[in-house]
């Protein structure tokens, strides 16, 4: 069975699902839990120019989210955990069984496996001395000694405690002060295992929850939605198997070069239309779960959008961390908004999209938002550089 919708089905379904329509529309401490249990997984990044992704996330979806307000879900109630999944993530704890054949897998990697083998008794040593004494970080280990595990040489204490981390001997247990403090897993979270392999069944789930987290990808395996599960072949053929399971529908869109699949219990949303869609507006994080497959979002949004930090400064288009401005279901822009350390929040530019006309009632929707921005990054003042106004 192939499911024919129109582009604006798609926009509204996906929009639905991402608990974007209308945006900011939860409350309470509750809707930090329901977003994560709805999303199932929320990427982490460091950079933190006006709250950093997991909080721009939250608080597109929250009305009342400021940030590091998620740090009590994840480190005191231990109902999340820190792991790689579509990259660095932070996953409800009970989905550890998707991504604990990661591991595995890290201890094969061609720089931690020597890194690991070389230093194995000091490293031993080191997850005794955490287990005796409790949480530490890299801070704590006096070690002049340099390392180079990943991007770049760092100190030893750091790759010790990273390296641990990447194959499941230590847990990510607090953050504070820029400061990540580690753990053995199974003092934290009872439920802690790795796996060697990921079976079938596990596979099949997996896709069905990436699939989730999203509304909606790519039949061919292929695009940003995808990334860390495998080739698109070897996604594609469990497409495939879930397809002749009937726990995947095939989708048509009008005018689209893609065929997409969608879970099959998310169907009946397209039967639930919008006769009048919220005149509101919201500013997306770069790694919002929505943007994830970029090439889906300029195929039905006609939005074309690269988060352009790792961009070199000639070749950027817009600026360095530039947020999707999203009205009702259509993108009309983007902004970069910046927390200075005097608590001034500085609008450094706002981009219009040139094939939107803005309104009044889209103006107004988008001096709202700014409003609400400001209230989630408590902001003392807002500065609007690109139209040389202070508020």
């Amino acid at each position: 069975m192939v499911l024919k919708i129109s582009k604006k089905s798609a926009r509204q379904f996906l929009l639905k699902k991402q608990l974007l329509l209308p945006p900011r529309s939860l409350t309470g401490k509750k809707a930090i839990e329901e977003v994560f249990q709805t999303l199932r997984l929320i990427q982490y990044d460091p950079l933190n120019p006006c709250g950093r992704n997991a909080d721009l996330v939250l608080q597109a979806r929250i009305a009342d989210y400021h940030p590091s307000d998620y740090y009590s879900w994840l480190y005191d109630e231990r109902k999340g955990i820190e792991c790689y999944d579509k990259e660095l993530c932070i996953v409800p704890i009970e989905d550890l069984p998707f991504i604990s054949h990661r591991h595995a897998k890290a201890r094969k990697h061609p720089v931690l496996y020597p890194f690991i083998s070389k230093h194995k008794k000091e490293l031993e040593e080191l997850l005794i001395k955490i287990d005796k004494g409790g949480p530490i970080t890299s801070a704590d280990i006096k070690d002049a000694r340099r390392a180079n595990i990943f991007w770049s040489e760092e100190q030893w204490g750091r790759a010790a405690l990273e390296s641990m981390w990447k194959v499941g001997r230590l847990a990510i247990v607090k953050r504070h002060n820029g400061k990540k403090y580690y753990d053995l897993p199974h003092k934290v979270y009872t439920s802690f295992h790795t796996e060697d392999k990921i079976s079938a069944t596990i596979q099949d789930e997996h896709i069905l929850r990436r699939i989730g987290s999203v509304g909606m990808l790519r039949k061919s395996g292929s695009g940003g939605g995808w990334q860390g599960m495998g080739t698109a072949k070897d996604v594609s053929l469990v497409i495939k198997r879930l397809l002749e399971k009937k726990q995947l529908v095939e989708v048509k869109v009008e005018d689209s070069i893609y065929t997409y699949v969608i879970n099959s219990k998310d169907k009946a949303l397209f039967q639930k239309g919008i006769d009048e869609l919220p005149s509101s507006a919201v500013f997306l994080a770069p790694l919002d779960n929505l943007m994830w497959d970029r090439e889906m979002i300029d195929d039905l949004f006609h939005f074309y959008y690269r988060w352009e930090v790792y961009t070199p400064l000639h070749k950027r288009v817009y600026g360095y961390y530039v947020l999707p401005i999203l009205w009702g279901d259509t993108f009309i822009g983007r902004i970069e908004p910046v927390l200075q350390k005097d608590g001034t929040l500085v609008i450094k530019n706002v981009w219009k999209e040139e094939n939107v006309s803005w309104d009044k009632p889209m103006q107004m929707a988008f001096d709202k938002a700014l409003v609400s921005f400001k209230q989630y990054v408590k902001a003392k003042e807002m500065s609007r550089h690109a139209f040389s106004k202070t508020l």
